[in-house]
């Protein structure tokens, strides 16, 4: 994978380094930086991609743009160390004796010019970086036809996690506390770590509740927050309509026209960074299947210090794991209903007009519940068969 991607997973942690206060970076190229930032990660993803497909599949200016990117990655790397190195070496120049004085005014300006040399390598290789980026978008229509069926990026026609959706109150068993230790761990920390974004993911196997655990977190305590959404992503999405789901349900009267737009993936997520930016958001990304789709969505999200929290639910442990790499974040280990609650879901099938179990059943019920061993580990009652 590291040389198909290039340089790319080392150079992205870089850029960020890049931005502190200690680098002193002009405003402008700070802000290019930034800017590549996020194209960066796009490319990352995209190169992910390429690997996966057979070469014969790949059409040739793919081929040409991956070879470009890997380039790209590999100078700006040599570029952005370069001038890291340098500033280091600045700052590490022996003890202020007169003689030590005179060395440094004697290199100071030829490690200035040097140093220039290297920034505006930087600079050369951002710009370079965005060509590149622009030339992405050009080929994504002839590059959108080479999906893999298992890549996790094309349309699905029927989205069978949609009924999940829409259980009514009623149908729910055994939430309440659920909701209410999922709220609390998502809320609780020290002060300066509850400002921080906060990435929660929900894990567990199909039909444990994942998707009705995060909706009554998110009816419950969305109106803490300046804005909210609730997107679902499913095995086979796409990230286009995502965004433009998550668009609308941030803002309903700006983006009501949202689906009838062309943009590409990467003028979406600057678009949800914009709008974002300075609020305090809250997220939920259900039935997330795949990595390389939450390298995508990622990016939409600004890591600001004014509470936002991000849920995301699913089954797949890498996932999961991929979501919530800081050490702010939380995995939370869906678990089977108690027993009482396991009766209760169980009775209110069989016997659905609220009565009890018979006398005479009450046995049998018994038997079935030990053998099934917390019958459901499902917080909806569903029907049998």
């Amino acid at each position: 994978m590291e040389v198909t991607t290039g340089a790319m997973r080392a150079l992205l942690p870089k850029l960020t380094d890049l931005l502190k206060d200690e680098y002193s970076l002009e405003k402008h190229v700070r802000e290019g930086v930034k800017s590549l930032e996020i194209e960066l990660e796009m490319m990352h993803a995209a190169l992910r991609k390429v690997a996966e497909a057979p070469l014969d599949q790949l059409d040739d200016q793919v081929k040409i743009w991956a070879s470009k990117v890997r380039e790209i990655s590999y100078d700006m790397e040599d570029a952005v160390d370069a001038f890291m190195v340098r500033v280091e070496d600045d700052s590490h120049s022996g003890p202020s004796t007169f003689k030590n004085r005179v060395k440094r005014s004697v290199k100071k300006i030829s490690k200035l010019f040097r140093k220039a040399k290297e920034l505006h390598q930087i600079v050369d290789a951002i710009k370079e970086a965005q060509a590149l980026a622009q030339q992405m978008a050009g080929l994504r229509e002839r590059y959108s036809g080479l999906e893999l069926q298992n890549s996790g990026m094309v349309i699905a026609t029927i989205d069978p996690h949609l009924t999940a959706l829409y259980i009514d109150a009623t149908d729910l068993v055994g939430i309440d506390h659920t909701r209410e230790e999922l709220i609390k761990t998502s809320t609780e920390g020290e002060d300066s770590s509850k400002q921080q974004l906060k990435i929660i993911s929900i894990i567990g196997f199909g039909g444990l509740g994942k998707t009705t655990l995060a909706r009554a977190v998110h009816e419950k305590i969305e109106a803490q927050f300046d804005c909210s959404a609730f997107v679902s992503v499913s095995r086979n999405p796409d990230v286009r309509m995502i965004f433009k789901k998550m668009l609308h349900q941030l803002d309903k009267v700006k983006y009501a026209n949202i689906n009838e737009s062309s943009r590409y993936e990467t003028q979406l997520i600057d678009e949800l960074r914009e709008f974002l930016q300075d609020k305090r958001y809250f997220i939920i990304i259900d039935d997330l299947w795949d990595e390389r789709v939450w390298d995508y969505i990622k990016c939409a999200f600004p890591k600001d210090n004014l509470g936002s929290r991000l849920i995301m639910t699913t089954r797949n442990v890498n996932v999961s794991k991929a979501c919530c790499s800081a050490n702010n974040d939380i995995i939370y280990k869906m678990r089977p209903l108690s027993d009482d609650d396991s009766k209760k879901l169980f009775y209110k099938r069989i016997f659905p007009h609220g009565n009890g179990c018979p006398c005479e059943l009450e046995e049998v019920s018994n038997e079935i519940l030990k053998k099934c061993g917390a019958i459901s580990h499902n917080y909806y009652s569903k029907p049998f068969g």
